[in-house]
């Protein structure tokens, strides 16, 4: 995940989820972590361990001099079928075959450095996809939360609002205890301890164990990069329940992140193309907005064109309109025409594909351009001429929740983390259940 929250950290968060029971009141509970940033679709993944971890709950100790390696390996069965399993090597000697092997340590500092990134807690491995290794890291909350923290916010940022942030992350986190999520943007960004900073560590110690509550029941924390100045409301973002702590409300805090793009309609100038022989002009052509073009080749490669050479042609038509309560467009219409290499009509040429939405929701099309490109559906402007589109706006993000960028300006002003958490979250209680 980038420095600050994308757009996409919360907006695959359905409000409607029902988590799994918390931890017994006063106990910090565990998180379930599968590794994916970095760990995904390996058939063998290096393990270095620095401190005590044991191998599948035995008392075979691993070495902290050693370099290991977790990999999956298939065994013919009894009746003749192939059965891939999980195995940890050391050099060449295989010390263990499993379903799911484990490696566990019982000290909070001890870590693990898997291809080259350093966790803190246990791994479990298992075999994903019949093919690869599957890594779920289980760590104390508020070993994770210190974990969260500078891969959310900037570590420079005033402590109060990184306190903001920890507050935040962990009542998020709270929400989900006792279900396995992963590091990726779908949840919260992790990337183990490869940030940790004083100041981020202080806050959220300064915090332990802290959360927020409404009706005493822990909320299911939203959050964005920059709300542009007016926060939006969970129903207006989800077409979810309207909840109290998520208004539409002014945050004069968060006026300053501003945002414009153009859009040419003609992307390639295809009259002078031999259509019938691209391989003669596909490598040496490019579109005219190579940003935009490739994020929306990379929205074709999974939406049914996978693993195809793709040209944008044109984007015919683009446009945005009503607006939510925060003045957030809500619907949109996208036009836009492109070559498949492989694809050609009856006489042996390029065969022109066409992609049409209209009245589709406006995050799906900000998704089709590029969330770094249309960075909110807070739009101040949008204007077309013959030859392009221009549309401009202010914060990255939904909205909805505490905005970091405010959070920090409000920090920077003077205002203290309860204050701030009662801003972006009215009605809520700042809870300890551990």
């Amino acid at each position: 995940m980038k420095k600050l929250l994308s757009l996409f950290v919360i907006a695959f968060v359905l409000l409607g989820f029902i988590p799994n029971p918390p931890a017994a009141a006063g106990q910090e509970p565990q998180m379930q972590i599968k590794l994916i940033n970095y760990l995904a679709n390996k058939t063998s993944i290096p393990v270095k361990v620095t401190g005590t971890y044991y191998l599948n709950g035995t008392t075979t100790k691993l070495s902290t001099a050693k370099t290991y390696t977790v990999k999956v390996i298939t065994v013919k069965q009894s009746d003749g079928t192939i059965k891939p399993y999980i195995s940890l090597y050391d050099g060449t000697t295989k010390l263990s075959t499993k379903d799911n092997l484990s490696i566990k340590t019982s000290n909070r500092s001890d870590t693990a450095t898997l291809n080259n990134h350093t966790y803190l807690g246990s791994f479990n491995f298992t075999v994903d996809s019949g093919k690869y290794v599957s890594v779920v890291n289980t760590l104390y909350m508020e070993d994770y939360i210190k974990c969260v923290v500078p891969s959310e916010m900037y570590t420079s940022w005033n402590k109060e609002a990184l306190k903001v942030q920890a507050v935040a992350a962990r009542t998020y986190a709270y929400y989900r205890v006792g279900k396995p999520i992963d590091d990726t943007t779908r949840y919260q960004d992790y990337e183990g301890t490869a940030k940790l900073s004083a100041n981020t560590t202080a806050a959220t110690q300064d915090t332990a164990g802290q959360i927020l509550t409404y009706s005493g029941k822990v909320i299911d924390t939203l959050f964005s990069s920059s709300n542009g100045g007016m926060t939006e409301s969970n129903y207006n973002a989800f077409g979810s329940t309207q909840l109290p702590y998520y208004p539409v409300q002014k945050d004069s805090y968060d006026t300053q992140r501003v945002w414009s793009v153009t859009i040419h309609n003609q992307q390639i100038n295809k009259t002078s193309l031999d259509l019938s022989n691209p391989g003669a002009w596909w490598d040496n052509t490019n579109e005219a907005d190579q940003t935009i073009s490739t994020n929306i080749k990379t929205w074709l490669s999974k939406n049914g064109y996978a693993n195809k050479q793709i040209k944008i042609v044109s984007i015919p038509k683009l446009t945005f309109y009503e607006k939510t309560t925060s003045g957030r467009v809500k619907q949109g219409d996208i036009q836009f025409t492109f070559f498949v290499k492989d694809k050609l009509d009856s006489t042996g040429k390029l065969q022109l594909q066409t992609i049409s939405y209209t009245g589709e929701k406006a995050d799906k099309i900000r998704s089709i351009l590029g969330t770094t490109q249309i960075q909110s559906t807070l739009m101040s402007k949008i204007s077309a001429t013959s030859t392009a589109y221009t549309i401009a706006g202010s914060g990255y993000g939904h909205g909805v929740g505490m905005s970091q960028y405010g959070a920090n300006n409000r920090a920077a002003a003077g205002f203290k983390y309860n204050s701030i958490l009662s801003f972006y979250y009215p009605t809520t209680v700042l809870t300890k259940p551990y």
